[in-house]
């Protein structure tokens, strides 16, 4: 009883803090404990573009190879130690002391008592988040609001572009200002909501605050055949290796694939699926082919996986099968 009353007090307390716990006890860093982050390498099993922080209200993250869990689980694993001694942790760093009790009659007072700050600290969390996640959903659809303009007063983009000219690809109507390329993204119903930019040494990034989940660019007209891929580069590689005669859509990073795969299964219920993965043969349990095999049992889809490039040391998408079999120059593969 003691200790049941105690890890639940060293819990509640706890709550809210985990990412300055995990900073102290475990030496995460700033993005390790950072919500907003996604993808990035994990603390304890070191793989690259598979871990995530999920809240300080309990500590949670999400890795792809080593599992997910509470701040206590992820202590235990950086720590190599027992759920009472990462408890024991914990309660040095919040300064909190085991309590000895009269009677059980004590005991059950106090457990009672921590249930119900629990609780109220359940609701209250609750209603923090739904309120930013209202917050943040009024955000998206303000940015939303201001893609038609800024496509509007952009021009066509360059054929020149240095992203364009490397990736041996057409403008496929995108458009540019300055020397950003812009790519529109929709979500949902086809609805446009936010615009991703590429300048010319790749380096990519969307609007402040605009939606990013489940967000994709699409390619081609109804067809039987729907590819669904990571970026624009490999989606318009497809569309132009099967002589645009088939409909992409880019889900524009492994996150989306299963939701971009589920919105291409609704809006083309009569069409045969694939998925085009990324062939990340340099990553551990390559993150490309099992997000796409997750997405592809997600809706019933194929999946279509590019060879490994001679000589690559980063593994294959097929934006680098079209490159390698000649590009532009070659017409189809």
């Amino acid at each position: 009883m003691k200790a049941q009353v105690f890890t639940e007090q060293v819990k509640l307390a706890a709550g809210g803090q985990w990412d300055g716990i995990l900073q102290s006890l475990c030496g995460l860093t700033d993005n390790e404990v950072n919500p907003r982050k996604r993808n990035i390498p994990c603390p304890h099993c070191g793989g690259r573009d598979r871990y995530e922080f999920k809240s300080a209200d309990n500590g949670n993250y999400f890795c792809r190879h080593c599992g997910a869990g509470d701040g206590f689980s992820l202590i235990m694993k950086m720590q190599e130690c027992r759920f009472p001694d990462a408890v024991d942790q914990v309660a040095r760093w919040l300064g909190i002391e085991r309590r000895s009790y009269r009677n059980e009659a004590e005991a059950l007072a106090d457990q009672a008592r921590i249930t119900a700050s629990m609780e109220a600290r359940r609701q209250e969390q609750e209603a923090r988040r739904q309120q930013e996640a209202e917050q943040k959903k009024k955000r998206q659809e303000q940015v939303a609001d201001t893609v038609p303009s800024i496509l509007g007063k952009a021009l066509p983009a360059d054929p020149n572009h240095p992203y364009l000219v490397r990736k041996q690809l057409p403008p496929m109507n995108l458009r540019q200002d300055g020397n950003l390329l812009l790519i529109p993204l929709f979500a949902r119903g086809h609805k446009l909501v936010n615009v991703e930019k590429i300048k010319p040494d790749g380096f990519k990034f969307g609007l402040e605050d605009g939606l990013r989940t489940n967000v994709y660019h699409r390619f081609g007209d109804e067809s039987w055949t729907v590819y669904i891929c990571e970026g624009w580069a490999t989606g318009a590689s497809l569309y132009l290796m099967e002589r645009e005669t088939i409909r992409v859509y880019s889900s524009m990073g492994k996150g989306n694939l299963e939701g971009v795969a589920r919105i291409a299964s609704e809006q083309n219920p009569d069409s045969r699926l694939i998925i085009a993965a990324d062939n990340d043969t340099h990553q551990p349990d390559n993150p490309g082919l099992t997000d796409a095999m997750k997405a592809a049992q997600s809706v019933g889809a194929l999946i279509m996986l590019p060879p490994a490039m001679q000589n690559s040391s980063n593994g294959a998408d097929f934006s680098d099968y079209y490159l390698a079999n000649g590009g532009l120059r070659h017409g189809n593969v």
